[in-house]
């Protein structure tokens, strides 16, 4: 860790920016001291300062029963993915990191305000995929994947500017195009996708968000594969799209969120009634967040209950178990893990009084979740763009027992990513 240290030093002007960025919603400490544009070109200078991105490394394990991939959002050179098997334990093994072209960035993502879930999305049809955003180069990559080892199937643009969440169901995927470093306007764009990872753009199903830059966190298609949902965090809207037979979309009908700054979603695959469990970012008690359970009845956006405050800074992630028995946020800058129940009437409760169901390394602040298949493990994106100066990010991994409880089965230190890290996926 020493040596990751001395290659993090930053120069006094690169530091300077950083210094600066500050007041988001999920990420406190950034502000916006000059436009994305420029915070792009200054924090890619900062990559080529750094020299290249750090790659993974973990401790050997034996065996293995999954994987775990986190996308790198390279500044410079290739955007990339490093994969990780998981062990019978929940432990992460190193498996190695794959250029997969386009190009990464972090105004892109909004991480001057809040960020976004959904970045890298593994998808399993007659084989498996990876579908990452290359938010510096307006693309898509399209990975294989085979026994956790990675293969590139093609790069393709995102119809949009600034590409920063996907969503996949049976041969249709859909991008939220953020524009949050761009002087165009947001978008969500459609694609058939062949057998080959082929991309193919749909025609009628690129549309318009709510406004031209609502710094939108997330687009999600429905278990039933008719209607598309974005989340948007500065018009604290829920946008609903119809998605019609030859995949193209109508609307959007928009929907005040019930809680304030609706961030990352999940549906509850295990309930009838199609609900949905979304991250509030903000609207607690003294600046906390909070989550708000909702059911999606034929396009319309129903309250179940909540916003049901976790008394914790920023939760903006959001999972569901695959029992439909428990949900988890992270809580960005409070470093934990916030735990809900859901019941059988789809109404969440918290886990803990207090709202902490595990904490993160006090240095990291949690971003993306991913689970396994199975829901026997949480794995957690632990970044540390934020400190002064930055430091490389690493994976937190728990065990959900029976009652949602965690316990950590990763040893978070001998894991190191790219600071840069933006993305997780799990199986």
């Amino acid at each position: 860790m020493a040596t990751m240290q001395k290659m993090l030093n930053i120069n006094a002007p690169a530091q300077k920016v950083f210094e600066h960025l500050t007041d988001s919603t999920c990420l406190p400490r950034l502000r916006s001291l000059v436009t994305g544009t420029l915070i792009a070109l200054l924090l890619s200078g900062l990559a080529l300062a750094l020299g290249p991105a750090p790659r993974a490394s973990a401790m050997a394990e034996n065996g293995g029963d999954g994987h775990v991939y986190v996308l790198n959002n390279d500044l410079s050179g290739s955007n990339s993915i490093t994969a990780f098997s998981r062990e019978e334990d929940g432990s992460l093994t190193l498996l190695g990191t794959t250029s997969i072209g386009g190009l990464g960035s972090l105004a892109a993502f909004g991480l001057i305000n809040a960020g976004t879930q959904g970045s890298l999305i593994l998808t399993h049809d007659e084989g498996t995929r990876l579908f990452a955003v290359d938010a510096g180069s307006d693309q898509i990559s399209v990975v294989d994947v085979h026994n956790g080892h990675l293969s590139l199937s093609g790069i393709f643009s995102s119809g949009g500017a600034g590409p920063v969440s996907l969503s996949y169901r049976d041969g249709l995927l859909y991008v939220l195009n953020a524009a949050n470093a761009s002087t165009r306007a947001a978008n969500v764009a459609g694609f058939h996708v062949d057998d080959e990872g082929t991309l193919h753009p749909i025609a009628g199903a690129t549309r318009p968000l709510s406004a031209p830059n609502p710094n939108p966190a997330q687009v999600l298609i429905d278990p039933s594969g008719q209607f598309l949902v974005v989340t948007e965090k500065n018009t604290n809207l829920i946008d609903v799209y119809h998605i019609h037979s030859d995949g193209s979309l109508s609307g959007p009908t928009t929907f005040p969120s019930v809680g304030a700054v609706p961030f990352g979603m999940a549906f509850n695959l295990a309930s009838p009634r199609h609900e949905l469990i979304v991250a509030d970012a903000a609207g607690g008690p003294s600046g906390t967040g909070a989550a708000t359970a909702y059911r999606l009845a034929h396009g319309n956006v129903q309250l179940i209950n909540g916003p049901v405050p976790d008394f914790q800074i920023a939760p903006c992630w959001m999972v569901i178990t695959r029992d439909g028995h428990f949900a988890y946020t992270s809580d960005t800058d409070s470093h934990t893990i916030s735990g809900y129940s859901i019941d059988e009437d789809g109404t969440i409760s918290l886990l803990s009084p207090n709202g902490v169901t595990a904490s993160t390394p006090s240095d990291t602040f949690p971003l993306e979740e991913g689970l396994s298949n199975g829901s026997h493990f949480l794995y957690v994106l632990d970044s540390r763009i934020l400190l002064m100066p930055p430091g490389p990010a690493t994976i937190g991994g728990y065990q959900i027992h029976h009652d949602g409880s965690l316990t950590s089965v990763v040893d978070t230190t001998q894991i190191v990513l790219p600071f840069t890290t933006i993305g997780l996926a799990a199986e």
